[in-house]
């Protein structure tokens, strides 16, 4: 008898179960180290377009955030020094309309921006790092890096909330600053990991751009002053005539 052939067997193939954003920056800041990196970049997932989405998420949410809380910062502060403006009819609701279109309508253009200067900082270090001998791709290192900023981002804008409440606003200065410099630490270790490079190299490329960028900005503040300078000096002069 004939009996029916089985269907030919399919070689199992292993697909990566996608990490998601949440996982992979919790891993980021709870294990920090050269391990993690190596870890998050090894995905398939590991691309720049990943990292840009991040960061424009979290750019665009921390404007929101930030935007709303200066409105409302502002619309106390007009109370407080001119409190008859809140009763003239329908204006409250126009500036309270008129403000929080300005803050939807705005945070998108500052993730954009977000973006822009995530991709822009990630090149020059990239470009850095394989100038001192690393060997990683732009995707990994991008993937690395929002790995770090976008958390960061979020944070920052939660942050922002507390400073509506009086003196606890300044009591987050001090946590922002120790995290700042935890993500440079994340930072450094991103750049090793995926550039195969030491601490020592991989400091320089995250740290040496930020270094030439501000002395070049230093030196050019300098000479604007310096060409500036009799156009000030006769605007004081005239101050004082005047005074």
């Amino acid at each position: 008898m004939n009996y029916p052939s089985n269907p030919p067997m399919m070689p199992d193939t292993d697909f990566p179960a996608p990490q998601g954003a949440l996982p992979v920056w919790t891993k980021v800041f709870t294990k920090p180290g050269e391990r993690t990196f190596l870890e998050i970049t090894d995905h398939p997932e590991a691309k720049a377009r990943s990292a840009y989405i991040w960061v424009f998420l979290a750019g665009t949410l921390s404007a929101l955030i930030s935007s709303l809380v200066q409105f409302i910062g502002t619309l106390i502060g007009i109370q407080q020094v001119a409190p008859d403006i809140g009763q003239i009819q329908g204006l409250p609701q126009v500036m309270g309309t008129a403000g929080l279109l300005g803050a939807v309508c705005g945070a998108p253009i500052a993730g954009v921006f977000s973006v822009i200067a995530f991709a822009i900082g990630v090149a020059i270090v990239h470009a850095t790092a394989r100038f001192f001998g690393g060997q990683g791709s732009f995707d990994k290192l991008a993937y690395a890096f929002g790995a770090v900023a976008a958390p960061m981002s979020l944070i920052t804008g939660a942050a922002t909330l507390l400073s509506i409440i009086p003196f606890v606003g300044l009591c987050t200065i001090p946590v922002i600053l120790i995290l700042a410099l935890y993500a440079l630490f994340l930072e450094v270790a991103a750049i090793k990991a995926v550039h195969r490079s030491g601490w020592g190299e991989a400091t320089a490329a995250l740290l040496l751009p930020a270094i030439l960028i501000g002395l070049l900005c230093g030196f050019a503040f300098l000479l604007l002053m310096r060409a500036a300078g009799p156009s000030i000096n006769e605007i004081l002069q005239q101050l004082q005539q005047v005074r």
